[in-house]
């Protein structure tokens, strides 16, 4: 019999960063239980990327797959590879040549429109990997939401279809009321059919978006102009703003969803955002879950006040809270860095 080989596509923003910490932390007590999680990095960006490049092809990675499970001494019976990217590809017809030696599944998370659309809003200001979507206002963002086809759930699904068959596309539910208790991470391992024992550690929270008040003071700054390992730091020091903000705001806060996501969108385009994808959603719903509504939860009441994206008004509160931090963490960053220069100065100088 073929081994599994599990496609672990995405969407962003259903705790994509937490599954893949949580297998990459628990390699060896995967193996255990015969699920291989190669490659020992926590994303399988960098493979994924070969592959849609022509740097490497399927017989090769198929080959390469094969040769690790060989390599151990245990019954290794699946294979898990997981990138969240993938989702954003149209077409992923290319995948479905790993079904010659694998029997090929495929994981993909779904979460709300407009709910996703506000998370991944903030992500795309956190780590401003495009220029374009890292500095536009929410409203710009909205105008641009066709670009996201993958939230046009249906479609992207039928594809999924056609290139893997229907039997083999897995689809979850990232919305509380329709995950386990162990929520998202626990939902994943109950989908590919990993019962995860007592030598597993226990899932951690990976990549939270910052709140919307920080986000507001990163969509100004230009990170994106910034040197990679620069650009780091500078998002360290303003996860660093944003942990102490929250402090300071407490965790009683107005304009919050469940699990304290911030609602940043007004009551009637949420209504007619969610219009547009009614259609193909219902259908979902009917050819996988045998029901016509395919998220549970209701929108927000219309009296839910909305969190707004502003900075303070008062330019000594600003200064204080946002500009200062951040000046500091640049300061500390460059004394740490000549510190290391002149220790290895002196290092060089004694031999």
């Amino acid at each position: 019999m073929k081994h599994s080989l599990i496609f672990h596509i995405g969407a962003h923003r259903t705790a994509t960063s937490a599954v893949q910490q949580y297998l990459h932390d628990n390699i060896p007590a995967l193996k255990q239980l015969g699920f291989l999680y190669p490659f020992m990095t926590r994303r399988h960006v960098h493979m994924i990327n070969q592959l849609f490049n022509g740097a490497r092809s399927p017989q090769q990675v198929s080959a390469d797959l094969m040769e690790r499970i060989k390599a151990h001494d245990m019954d290794l019976h699946s294979v898990v590879l997981s990138d969240e990217d993938i989702c954003m590809r149209q077409d992923i017809s290319l995948l479905a040549e790993f079904r010659n030696k694998f029997s090929v599944k495929v994981v993909f998370s779904l979460r709300r429109q407009d709910l996703w659309l506000e998370s991944w809003y903030l992500q795309n200001i956190k780590w401003q990997w495009n220029p374009r979507l890292s500095h536009c206002t929410l409203q710009e963002f909205l105008r641009m939401r066709e670009e996201f086809h993958w939230i046009h759930y249906d479609r992207y699904v039928r594809h999924l279809e056609k290139v893997f068959g229907r039997e083999n596309v897995i689809l979850t539910l990232y919305e509380p009321g329709q995950m386990p208790p162990g929520g998202a991470v626990q939902m994943f391992c109950d989908s590919i059919g990993l019962q995860p024992t007592a030598d597993f550690s226990s899932p951690a929270r990976v990549n939270p978006s910052f709140s919307p008040q920080v986000s507001e003071f990163m969509r100004c700054l230009p990170l994106d102009a910034a040197p990679e390992t620069y650009r780091a730091m500078l998002t360290a020091a303003c996860a660093e703003i944003d942990s102490q903000t929250r402090l300071q705001q407490g965790a009683a806060q107005e304009g919050q969803g469940k699990q304290g996501t911030p609602l940043l969108i007004p009551h009637a385009q949420r209504r007619g955002i969610m219009a547009k994808y009614a259609r193909g959603n219902r259908a979902l719903a009917r050819r996988y879950f045998d029901r016509e509504t395919l998220f549970l939860d209701p929108l927000p009441d219309p009296a839910t006040p909305l969190t707004e994206m502003g900075l303070p008004g008062d330019s000594y509160q600003l200064m204080a809270e946002y500009v200062a931090p951040l000046l500091q963490a640049m300061i500390t960053r460059r004394r740490k860095e000549t510190g290391r220069k002149k220790a290895s100065r002196s290092s060089r100088s004694a031999r």
